[in-house]
């Protein structure tokens, strides 16, 4: 549950739609007939077929009949467990607001170097509707409202479980680790794990035919890692599954894994690095865990309206000691959001703010810092490659993260169950 949004998902679309947009659409779906029934609320063979022409240029898939139904029946599973969250939310008194919606497409064109409205025009020239995304992100924004809501509460971490984890940190200092990526496809019944197998094996054939790992992730992976990319960052032995741990070690880089089993469901994986943990190195090449708040403002501030937000960034700072104040102080102020990066390259942030991330004390707000429509402010929590170990905070909030994901999988798992599903096959993209 770490971050809720999809840069990287983006920068591939982007990376491709313009080479893709000339390339014919598919056949025509079959009116507004109903692929499936999820509970009471149906998905068309229309936006079926749409969000499969959206997922094949996003993942880099060759737009054909044969990839078409292949791709069909992965993205499909994917809406229904969208079209449950919702229905989920809904039942919870849990909405959506456009203002949302809106605020994730203009932080998209921010990370992506986009002027307002680029997201809508490279959809348009790709004959793709904006919809397609918007849908995804309800989704994504209502169940992460619901996993907060229902589950954050009953996660406890204790001392005992931070300073374990810490004391392990320490003896494997010298060790290698590895950076890893991953595609999770959770298995909630024993009677699944053959038809969840055929997908996963389906992922790794069109990985290895050129698919982009990042695309195929934010379609089909049901992991925290989704919004990442799939990035579960660097992990060391010991602390992952046994069976993700003994795949890892017959990788090399850049190799992407067999499906693999654990008792949660089935896993792509693929290597991205290795290198040896704890080790000073090259402050260049420091990775900083981070967080960023957004102070919005509205579009063509005034410059009192500017100062006024310069003033509350300003404000929170000199509240705060730890990335824990800084998130208990955006949480009292109005409009402010969070959020979390983690394995962010110095070399990847603006100068200024690299250069202060280096230096600055864990837990210091940096900025306040205006960025369009919104007043940022950016803290290290943590820093990874520089040859110090991460700090105490960073580990208690992986603790937490990893407990929340855990919840969140068994509540999912449960909705799934109780849910009446209807999948009608003479309903064909």
């Amino acid at each position: 549950m770490r971050r809720f949004s999809l840069p990287r998902m983006l920068a591939v679309f982007l990376a491709v739609a313009g080479a893709t947009s000339a390339a014919a659409p598919p056949a025509a779906a079959q009116g507004n007939c109903v692929a499936a029934m999820v509970n009471d609320l149906p998905i068309t063979a229309f936006e079926l077929s749409q969000r499969v022409r959206f997922t094949l240029m996003v993942s880099r898939v060759a737009d054909n009949a044969d990839n078409r139904d292949k791709m069909g029946r992965q993205v499909l599973r994917q809406m229904i467990d969208e079209r449950l969250q919702l229905d989920d939310a809904k039942r919870n008194g849990i909405t959506v607001s456009q203002a949302e919606i809106d605020e994730r497409i203009q932080r998209l064109e921010q990370d992506n170097n986009m002027p307002a409205g680029g997201v809508k025009a490279s959809l348009s020239q790709a004959g793709i509707p904006l919809t397609v995304l918007t849908d995804t992100f309800r989704a994504q924004i209502a169940w992460s409202k619901v996993v907060l809501r229902k589950l954050r509460a009953g996660i406890v971490v204790s001392e005992a479980e931070v300073e374990e984890a810490m004391r392990q940190l320490r003896a494997n200092v010298g060790k290698s680790e590895s950076r890893v990526a991953e595609i999770f496809l959770p298995v909630d019944r024993a009677d699944q794990s053959d038809e969840v197998l055929r997908t996963a094996r389906r992922i790794v054939e069109q990985l290895r035919g050129g698919a982009s790992f990042p695309g195929l992730v934010q379609q089909f992976s049901s992991g925290a890692s989704a919004a990442a990319g799939g990035d579960l960052g660097w992990v060391l032995p010991g602390t992952l599954d046994p069976a993700l741990d003994a795949a890892i070690a017959r990788m090399s880089v850049n190799q992407v894994s067999e499906p693999v089993r654990t008792q949660a469901g089935w896993h792509v994986l693929k290597l991205l690095g290795q290198r040896g943990y704890g080790r000073p190195g090259n402050t260049n090449e420091a990775r900083f865990n981070m967080i960023q708040l957004l102070l919005p403002l509205p579009p063509n501030s005034s410059p009192d309206e500017v100062e006024r937000q310069k003033g509350i960034a300003q404000g929170i700072i000199s509240q705060s000691k730890s990335c824990a104040d800084l998130r208990r102080a955006c949480a009292r102020a109005k409009g402010c959001t969070t959020g979390d990066s983690d394995g962010v390259a110095a070399s990847s942030l603006p100068p200024a703010i690299g250069e202060a991330a280096r230096n600055a004390p864990i837990g210091q707000g940096l900025g306040p810092f205006y960025a369009g429509n919104v007043m940022q402010v950016v803290a290290v929590c943590s820093r990874d490659g520089d040859g110090s170990l991460p700090a105490r905070e960073s580990v208690e909030r992986g603790l937490q993260m990893s407990k929340l994901e855990a919840a969140s999988r068994r509540y999912m798992r449960d909705i799934r169950r109780t849910a009446i599903i209807n999948i009608r096959s003479n309903c064909r993209i």
